[in-house]
């Protein structure tokens, strides 16, 4: 038995050596690296790390711990990834300390070894957001990965684009259509991926500073509005924030995931945190529609617009007022943060863009860019620009603020992009149309325009065949018949006909053909997925309704059981009483009546008992269609994949 209890106290020790807590572990580590710039006298960046309280409320700048992120800034900072770097000379911290802080925030953030270990305040999702925006992630750019190309609204004709976003690091080009966001290929412009958006119409349109999620924001004009973030990835839903009473007209998420910043008709700039689903601001400045919003890649700053011409610039943390930047005489259209998040560009209807340096919130550049006003603006990573405005044309601008070049427009641009490689601009218009041309210095003005409304999968593939049947039509008739003679031959030639251009082109469409046949495979296979979802919840539903159908026949069980005992009791009393007249009539009476009240618990009981075995049955049954999809999934998936091949 003694050894037992040494055990037991050597396991309790062990256990409590395994946890890490500031008080034991972490403080030694910011006495010894931190707190010459981190104490109460000299709080660097309003970050006290003397105290436990200090540590966990964080800096001017935010939180620098959450509990399970390993990702926080605290992290980056000590390892030398992001900036500000602690400490900020010298060599950074041993990778011993490194693994303590990381295993304290693994831990839950303990303050001593009696503390209970706090829950993650916000989702947890695989991303270096907290990392220097101006710096590429690690791995490859996030791209789509078999995600839905049949589109779920197909029209005769395209609406008015309402957005365009590129991804900061991945060829890719979102774009707003009819319930539905499209993905394009920014170098092949081909179509990657469909993200249905069913609930109304998509209106605004963010990448986080990772690319690898798009935030967009919409609903139905005068009855909802809310923000859904997609991962570009897989098309999954990873957040869903706001709830209004119309639609949302501009959004963006923090780069920490902690909140989504929302504005439209309303004039009401709100914050909500994406974890409670609550809105944490409501703040009442603007005298107008909100019609930007923009938050700064290294999520400290957001900036406001609307249609009077206000620009407001906040803490993103606080909701605190940082800058007031007063200046254009007509809505605003536009707002962006460069990608260093030290300057901010606001364009405006009244024809000008303004840039603002964000130390004291002065004005650095004035454009007179577009008569009539400025429609659409966006940076590129470098620092360039695009604008395009209501005189139909669109500019390209470098870094140093000199135009470029001129492209002239079909119709009033609505949003503009530039691609994470800088080689392509693009501008979306009020007739549904994305034109692209070269944002390169040695570049031409050609323009390429496509429309946002994709037909079917089948559709696409019929119009690949009938291409592929002209073009090898036009070969046939360019190669000799065996005994044509060479007059004939010479004549039939045409000469703007290229055979060995013809048949690359054949090539290049049937790899098209290929892909597309593959997308129609992956069509099904995403049905049949969306199916077994669906399926497996209704089978954990049936099965939650049987267990408490169980549970609840545990009492007419008893109740019966407890009846037939009374009964029993009663009778054997009643035997061996020596009672006459009146009184045996009614013990007889009771009696009768017990075995009435049996009959009817008999009757309950066999109720529930038929009740148990239907659904075992309906059980039984979404069980075997559960089987079915998953194997009608498994077996489409694999020939998705084949088909890849």
């Amino acid at each position: 038995m003694r050894q037992f209890l040494t055990f037991l106290a050597l396991t309790a020790t062990l256990v409590a050596q395994d946890k890490i807590s500031y008080d034991d572990h972490v403080l030694p580590i910011f006495e010894q690296s931190c707190l010459n710039c981190h104490n109460p006298d000299k709080t660097k960046g309003g970050l006290d790390l003397s105290n436990f309280a200090g540590a966990i409320k964080g800096s001017s700048s935010g939180k620098i711990v959450e509990p399970g992120d390993t990702s926080s800034t605290l992290i980056n900072s000590v390892k030398h990834t992001a900036d500000p770097k602690m400490p900020p000379e010298g060599e950074k911290l041993s990778e011993g300390d490194i693994d303590v802080l990381v295993k304290w925030i693994e831990g839950g953030l303990l303050e001593n070894k009696s503390s209970t270990a706090r829950k993650p305040a916000k989702p947890q999702f695989q991303t270096a957001l907290r990392s220097d925006p101006a710096a590429k992630p690690d791995g490859p750019p996030p791209i789509p990965e078999h995600l839905l190309l049949e589109p779920p609204v197909v029209t005769e004709k395209p609406s008015a684009v309402h957005s365009i976003a590129a991804s900061p690091w991945a060829p890719l080009l979102a774009a707003t259509g009819q319930h539905q966001i499209l993905l394009y290929d920014t170098a092949s412009l081909e179509l990657t991926g469909i993200l249905p958006f069913p609930e109304g119409d998509p209106i605004s349109l963010a990448f986080t500073p990772d690319a690898r999620y798009l935030i967009v924001g919409g609903g139905i004009p005068g009855k909802n509005g809310f923000t859904i973030t997609f991962d570009v990835t897989n098309g999954s839903r990873v957040v869903t924030a706001a709830k209004e009473f119309d639609s949302i007209l501009a959004a963006d998420i923090r780069p920490s995931f902690d909140i989504v910043a929302t504005g439209g008709p309303s004039k009401l700039l709100k914050l909500w945190n994406t974890q409670t689903g609550e809105m944490t601001h409501s703040i009442k400045k603007h005298t107008d529609w909100i019609t930007s919003i923009d938050i700064s890649p290294d999520g400290i700053l957001l900036a406001s617009g609307d249609r009077n011409g206000g620009v407001w610039v906040w803490e993103a943390e606080t909701a605190n007022e940082f800058h007031t930047l007063r200046a254009h005489q007509a809505a605003i259209t536009t707002l962006s943060f460069r990608s260093d998040s030290n300057l901010l560009a606001s364009a405006s209807e009244d024809g000008s863009v303004r840039f603002w340096e964000m130390n004291n919130g002065g004005e650095v550049k004035k454009l007179d860019a577009h008569t009539g006003g400025v429609s659409a603006f966006a940076f590129g990573k470098d620092g360039s620009f695009v604008t395009a405005g209501r005189d139909n044309k669109a500019r390209l601008w470098k870094a140093d603020f000199n135009q470029l070049r001129e492209i002239p427009l079909p119709a009033l641009a609505t949003s503009a992009a530039i691609a994470s490689d800088g080689k392509r601009a693009f501008v979306a218009d009020a007739l549904g149309n994305i034109h692209t041309f070269s944002a390169e210095e040695s570049g031409t003005p050609d323009l390429i325009t496509f429309p946002t409304n994709p037909p079917t999968i089948a559709t696409r593939l019929q119009q690949i065949a009938t291409r592929i049947t002209e073009i090898q039509a036009k070969l046939d008739h360019l190669r000799p018949v065996a005994g044509t003679p060479p007059a004939e031959i010479e004549a039939a030639q045409p000469t703007a006909d290229d055979p060995a251009a013809l048949e690359a082109e054949i090539t290049r469409l049937r790899v098209i053909e290929k892909s597309w046949s593959a997308a129609a495979i992956n069509t099904h296979a995403l049905k049949a997925a969306s199916e077994t979802k669906d399926l497996s919840m209704k089978t954990d539903a049936a099965i939650d309704t049987l267990k408490e159908t169980l549970i609840a026949l545990n009492a007419p069980n008893n109740a019966l059981a407890a009846k037939r005992q009374q009964r029993e009791n009663f009778a054997v009393a009643l035997e061996k009483s020596s009672l006459k007249g009146e009184s045996l009539d009614e013990a007889r009476a009771t009696l009768r009546a017990l075995d009435a009240s049996l009959a009817n618990h008999s009757d309950t009981l066999r109720e529930k008992e038929i009740a148990i075995a239907t659904l075992r049955a309906e059980l039984d049954s979404i069980s075997q269609s559960l089987g079915d999809a998953r194997s009608q999934f498994t077996r489409l998936r694999s020939s998705y994949l084949q088909a890849l091949k």
